[in-house]
């Protein structure tokens, strides 16, 4: 007898406030009270607990703008602490993948789980236990919707988020009814493909909720919306057109830049960035398997005459993803661009035009056996890095960690879980 294959269903696993869920698992006291996570520089808003929220604190609004708010209701603050979030944000992924053999990571706190072939007889009750386990294990609290579709999925994890954090899961995948309770709640600026541009002008034509969008016909969706308009609605009907990726597209640019905390001048000191940032970006792009071409030196000062060498370009021969070789071209660039008169505000390094490295070419001079040497050696130093989460290994001519150029985190929390020396002690 052949099998039958079953209707896909998706799960959207969706941590709420995430930067704020971590920063309190560390500061349960924090809990119910007003919190806001600014970014880089400490310059503006970029996560708020849902009592910020209930204030009126926007999302995305220079900090300077709300102090009297924050000082006013008494608002935590944090400085940004990205390899915090992003380390705990990789301990509920192995949690999803140990619960699904099929996880598409969406963001840093988005998941999509293909679980159509896990049986599962309650689909609510299986995506509260999950959530009780990594609300447990990871202390970070989030919602999960389940549906025949990513859309609908997406759809359903804000619903429950929004209406009943408690409750925890949503599932509109075996109840049509409830896909339309979904729809009717939902507005259509919210819908997930639906664009700033593209909302205005379907409230206009009367398309207020996802619901009146599923009842458009398809050949208007098409000439309206393009293809992927067209998908997005049969995916609110409860058709399955967006698959789970696995692994997604290499990305085709690989860049690393920072704004400084302060403005700076002395040369050595922008060459540290630099040559951090050429590190940083030739260890993503080994991890991507490839090798660039172009290496691409970006600088910013803070004179108000005309900018002049702010982008250098170095060709490689042969291409490489080489730290040495990818730090000495950013550098030679920065030489270029560098001027002793103004003081600078923002560096970077790009690395262009990609391609796989199982296309690397040998040059007259090259040798095969030193090529192996300097390849064996990168693996060495990523691996190492990467199990002890780490930049230890590096190049002397990267930073300290008293550089400086750093960004402005007057107010970021401890490295609970990515340094030894700032682990919470029990007593």
């Amino acid at each position: 007898m052949k099998n039958v294959a079953r209707a896909p269903v998706f799960a959207l696993v969706d941590c709420n406030n995430f930067f704020v869920s971590c920063e309190r698992v560390f500061r349960p006291d924090l809990a119910g009270k007003p919190v806001v996570v600014l970014s880089n520089n400490d310059a503006c808003v970029v996560a708020r607990s849902n009592e910020s929220k209930a204030l009126g604190v926007p999302m995305g609004v220079p900090y300077f703008e709300i102090r009297d708010m924050v000082k006013k209701h008494n608002i935590t603050l944090f400085s940004g602490n990205f390899p915090l979030y992003g380390d705990f944000s990789q301990r509920v992924v192995q949690l999803l993948q140990a619960a699904c053999p099929t996880v598409e990571v969406y963001s840093v706190d988005e998941s999509f789980l293909e679980i159509s072939d896990l049986l599962i007889p309650d689909y609510e009750v299986w995506g509260r236990e999950l959530r009780e386990k990594i609300l447990q294990w990871t202390g970070i609290p989030v919602s999960i919707g389940i549906a025949p579709s990513k859309t609908l999925a997406k759809a359903a994890a804000d619903y429950v988020k929004k209406t009943d954090p408690t409750r925890g899961a949503f599932s509109v995948a075996t109840d049509d009814s409830k896909r339309l309770e979904l729809l009717t709640w939902l507005p259509v600026r919210d819908v997930w493909g639906v664009g700033r541009a593209s909302a205005p002008k379907m409230q206009s034509r009367g398309i207020r909720t996802g619901y009146d969008l599923s009842l458009v016909s398809d050949e208007w969706a098409l000439r309206q919306l393009t293809i992927r308009g067209l998908r997005m609605v049969r995916e609110l009907r409860g058709e399955s057109c967006v698959p789970i990726e696995h692994g997604g597209e290499p990305q085709k640019t690989i860049m690393h830049s920072r704004s400084f905390g302060h403005s700076i001048r002395n040369y050595y000191e922008i060459e540290g960035a630099v040559a951090t940032f050429a590190a940083q970006a030739a260890a993503k792009l080994r991890a991507q398997s490839e090798l660039a071409r172009r290496v691409v030196t970006y600088v910013q000062h803070s004179g108000h005459s005309p900018y002049r060498g702010l982008w250098q370009a170095t060709r490689l021969h042969p291409a490489s993803n080489d730290t040495g070789v990818i730090i000495e071209a950013a550098v030679n660039n920065l030489q270029q661009a560098f001027d002793p008169e103004f003081g600078y505000k923002k560096a970077g390094v790009a690395l262009l035009d990609l391609h796989a490295q199982t296309a690397r070419q040998l040059t007259f001079t090259d040798k095969p056996a030193n090529i192996d040497r300097r390849v064996h050696l990168m693996n060495t130093i990523d691996t190492l890095n990467t199990r002890y989460n780490t930049r230890l290994v590096r190049h002397a001519s990267e930073h300290v960690e008293t550089a400086r150029w750093h960004s402005k985190r007057q107010l970021r929390s401890q490295s609970y879980t990515t340094k030894w020396s700032e682990l919470r002690a029990v007593r």
